[in-house]
């Protein structure tokens, strides 16, 4: 049975295209002033909502039946001191149905679609205003999809690092978690049917701390180069208790490798201990930096009829 794979925000075949995305700093925003400012970062929000069609007829040509969709769609919108609101971008009503567009080819050609926060939205934090600004970047990435007519539900999941160690001397874990948790219920509803947590490359949350303090709370993606990094409990027992607390979904867990003990990613794959051995009913968003070519490489390779 050939493994579901997923590609990661970007393509590189539409890449050596020279077909991307846009993207628009605050810099850039401020020095054209509001009125132009809005203009350019609306064409750039329009040209992105097209770009993902594009992004997703690549994966259905490189065989990746998964697709993490780029935070960056929406460049600047969740950046609270330019107040900026949906009704401010113009053609919005087009770039609503470029997303519901792309969002229906998905789901005609079987490709399940995620997000992944990055790492400067951290739901554990001590300081309300970084708590406030991860809420936003989330309500938008949740709004995004659903915009793309996904399901409110792990169907289409959100994925977040903790990024943040308890302070052992402030607080114990099970504090932490109430915080965390406290904040999540702040989030929209769409965030609170999405979210799922992945085990860190480094510090406090390995696989065997994450399972044991989120575990009946969120699914858990399984990261193997973070488990690789941050040992703690046999790689198989982890991918399997990760899989169960999905429940009735399909995980999504992350693959890739490593150079040497490095936690920087190769461009293609050399060896699939873990894809092939490990399980096969789950989605394996594939983090190589060959991205779509990296997939068909394995798919030819490993999979070939």
């Amino acid at each position: 049975m050939t493994p579901r794979l997923g590609l990661v925000c970007i393509s590189e075949r539409l890449t050596q295209q020279k077909l991307t995305a846009k993207t628009m700093t605050r810099k850039q925003f401020c020095s054209l002033g509001r009125t132009a400012g809005l203009q350019v970062l609306s064409q750039r929000i329009l040209h992105n909502s097209q770009h993902l069609l594009r992004t997703l007829q690549a994966c259905n040509e490189s065989g990746a039946r998964h697709y993490r969709v780029s935070s960056s769609l929406f460049p600047l919108i969740t950046d609270h001191t330019l107040e900026l609101k949906y009704s401010d971008i113009h053609e919005f009503d087009a770039i609503v149905a470029n997303l519901k567009a792309a969002g229906d080819y998905s789901r005609a050609h079987d490709i399940t679609l995620s997000s992944h926060p990055d790492q400067f939205n951290v739901l554990s934090s001590y300081r309300p205003d970084v708590v406030d600004k991860t809420i936003r970047e989330l309500d938008h990435q949740s709004y995004a999809l659903d915009m793309m007519g996904c399901k409110q539900d792990y169907t289409s999941p959100m994925c977040l690092h903790l990024n943040k160690t308890p302070d052992f001397k402030q607080e114990t874990v099970e504090e932490y978690v109430s915080r965390f948790l406290t904040n999540l219920a702040r989030c929209s509803d769409g965030v609170r049917a999405r979210l799922v947590l992945e085990n860190e490359d480094k510090a406090y949350w390995n696989c065997e701390n994450l399972y044991t303090h989120f575990a009946g709370h969120l699914p858990l993606v399984y990261d193997n180069l973070h488990d690789m990094c941050n040992p703690s409990c046999d790689p198989g027992q982890s991918v399997d208790r990760f899989r169960k607390s999905w429940g009735k979904y399909v995980p999504v867990f992350h693959w890739s490798e490593g150079i040497g003990s490095k936690r920087s990613h190769t461009d293609y794959v050399t060896h699939l201990p873990h894809m092939v051995d490990l399980n096969r009913d789950v989605t394996w968003e594939v983090e190589l930096k060959a991205k779509d070519n990296a997939i068909a490489h394995i798919l030819s390779t490993y999979f070939a009829s």
